[in-house]
């Protein structure tokens, strides 16, 4: 049987949902010789900008290409471009794509039964439990799942008139914070339900803990239901009426489909799967004896996964240390070979670690942000371990994925996470057949580790780039740490030479000359005329990021454009420009409020010399200048 490739898409923030739907789809495609390739990462909705570009580059990773089928679980991504993205991917790949949880336009959809179990549920607290007051802690307002568990409270209450408005309707947006508030809000206003119906487990673990700090007893005093009957709910005290979702089942039945669609199949648009209310102790019924069993083996439970956790803390807490102290990326590899060599325990006999080396050593090591779009397609082979053994392989092509892979190895589930700072791009780790790591979070922990290192490891190298610039004094202005004149007529000589021996060069030159000096030494002190220099200069290095900017006097500055900024040279300064009249029009202080007078010329004929370009910029600058002077 010919070896195919499923490409899933998931974050890990539901990860006992996620878990047990990698096992239901692990059971049907690892029999049929198929290997899960899951693209993971752990972004949220409250993610910087930054963070979420930095998590979310996973998703672009894999070549559509090289799969057989693709399925995206559209419940646990809160970005419905993202999605988008992927469905049309695989369009274009030719591939098939389910979307589970979310019915999603271009896909085929999967998903839950939310009306049925959920209205279970509620005719189970009305007619067993004689609930007349229902309070509905929700998820979010677009979330598709919380809402279709709202309405079904709203029809079975109407069925059985139950009154249930808006003032019912507590929005979390899945914080638990946001939950305990909503139990504090309706306790305080003395409009306390019967019964707090939660949009999942941890809402409902959250809502009892907080009602008892109220000293109200669950359930004689309320009734608190979950969603996702997820194991921790389980043998939680009370343990948690809840809905069970058979994520398992879910993950089963995306797997049959989807070889179905592979093969040449058809299939339906959508695909519901039910789902079934089991009442607990929260809501008032007895503990079924497989719960009670499981709760009275927690105490063993718990104490071998903190051995486990306290092992893999210390482990990490190493590796975090060794990143840490390294002086170069070169150093990094050299370490992390050394430390998980021997010591593997966690990572598993199948493990990888993958930099993409442009957007590592641009930063770290040079202080140049990189830029890059995507992965690059040669990455380099940071650690890689193959059935227990270390493979030396330095490179692998971007759509290899995993270094030393063969159509002959045993199907497995590779789980592929990224590695970022903010959201500069460093690469990615693969797991293998992490299933109890993936649902105890384990894999989380391990990941905002190692990139908390990582982080810490750059900037430290940064810090080293930037201190050993500064140590070459002779070319670098004290004031400011740019390059001083020194540099700057030693670059000129160098542009000259490259003119002369192959005629035409493409270069431009941006000469500054900063305004309203003199004033503000006299007004303010020369500290503050020092502030006004700094402050202009970093006004020009923010703009002009990745061009050597230099001192060339007390009061002026001048850039050298090449490649890529001086094919940008008119947006670069228009966008200089429109900083600086901001700066000019803020309430701020004076030696903040720069001005600078600016001058732009570029290299245009090979009959021209340097010194044409440098005069020219120098006459347009002092033109500028005479026009800002006039505007006062």
């Amino acid at each position: 049987m010919t070896k195919r490739k499923i490409a899933v898409f998931a974050t890990g923030w539901g990860a006992d949902i996620l878990a047990q739907f990698m096992r239901g789809m692990r059971d049907v495609l690892i029999p049929q010789n198929t290997d899960i390739y899951l693209f993971l990462n752990y972004v949220t909705v409250g993610s910087s900008e930054e963070g979420r570009h930095g998590e979310l580059n996973i998703f672009s990773l894999p070549n559509l290409k090289d799969f057989d089928g693709a399925v995206i679980i559209s419940n646990l991504i809160d970005y419905p471009e993202e999605i988008k993205k992927i469905i049309k991917k695989c369009h274009d790949a030719g591939i098939p794509v389910l979307s589970h949880g979310v019915v999603t336009e271009g896909a085929h959809n999967v998903i839950t039964d939310n009306l049925g179990g959920m209205c279970d549920l509620v005719e189970h607290l009305i007619l067993q439990h004689g609930v007349k007051k229902i309070a509905f802690l929700a998820g979010d307002r677009i979330n598709g799942d919380s809402n279709e568990r709202l309405e079904a409270i709203r029809t079975t209450c109407a069925k059985h008139n139950v009154p249930f408005g808006d003032d019912n309707i507590v929005y979390t947006y899945w914080d638990l914070g946001n939950a305990r508030n909503a139990v504090k809000h309706f306790y305080e206003s003395g409009n306390f339900p019967d019964a707090f119906i939660c949009a999942n487990d941890e809402i409902a673990m959250v809502s009892i803990v907080e009602s008892e700090k109220l000293k109200l007893r669950v359930p004689e005093d309320i009734i608190v239901t979950g969603f996702d009957c997820i194991p921790q709910a389980q043998t939680f005290y009370p343990n948690i009426a809840s809905v069970d979702q058979n994520s398992a089942e879910h993950g089963r039945v995306c797997a049959k489909e989807l070889l179905n669609l592979i093969e040449g199949g058809e299939a339906n648009p959508i695909t519901r799967i039910p789902c079934t209310f089991i009442p607990g102790e929260s809501c008032g019924c007895e503990c079924d004896p497989e719960t009670a069993d499981r709760r009275l083996r927690l105490g063993t439970t718990i104490f071998n996964h903190t051995q486990a956790m306290t092992a893999s803390s210390w482990h990490t807490l190493h590796i975090e240390r060794l990143i840490i102290n390294c002086e170069s990326y070169n150093e990094i590899k050299k370490n992390l070979t050394d430390v998980l060599s021997t010591d593997h325990s966690f990572e598993g006999n199948n493990f990888h670690v993958i930099f993409d080396p442009a957007s590592y050593r641009s930063e770290a090591e040079s202080g140049s942000q990189p830029d890059i779009v995507e992965y690059n397609d040669k990455m380099d082979v940071i650690f890689s371990l193959r059935n227990g053994k270390v493979q030396n392989i330095r490179s692998i092509n971007v759509r290899t994925l995993i270094p030393g892979i063969s159509d002959t190895d045993d199907p497995h589930m590779y789980v592929f996470l990224p590695v970022h700072e903010r959201e500069i791009r460093i690469g990615y780790i693969v797991f293998t057949d992490c299933y109890d790591e993936l649902e105890s979070r384990a894999l989380r922990d391990y990941m905002e580790r190692f990139m908390a290192s990582m982080e810490k490891s750059r900037k430290a190298m940064y810090l080293r780039a930037i201190n050993d610039s500064i140590r070459e004094l002779s070319h670098v202005d004290a004031l400011t740490h740019v390059k001083n004149r020194a540099a700057y007529e030693s670059r000129l000589e160098e542009i000259r030479r490259k003119a002369q021996h192959s005629g035409r060069v493409e270069f431009g030159i941006v000469l500054f000359d900063i305004n309203n000096l003199k004033k503000i030494n006299d007004e303010l002190g020369h500290y503050a005329g020092d502030e006004y220099i700094k402050n202009a200069c970093r006004l020009i290095c923010i703009t002009y990021k990745n061009s050597p900017v230099y001192r060339i006097g007390g009061d002026e500055f001048v850039v050298i454009l090449e490649g890529k900024p001086f094919a940008r040279r008119e947006e670069l300064l228009t966008s200089f420009v429109q900083e600086m009249n901001k700066l000019m029009s803020s309430d701020i202080p004076a030696e903040e409020r720069v001005s600078v007078a600016y001058g732009m010329s570029i290299h245009e004929s090979s009959g021209e010399s340097i010194d044409d370009v440098v005069k020219r910029a120098d006459e347009i600058m002092y033109e500028t200048k005479k026009k800002m002077k006039a505007k006062k």
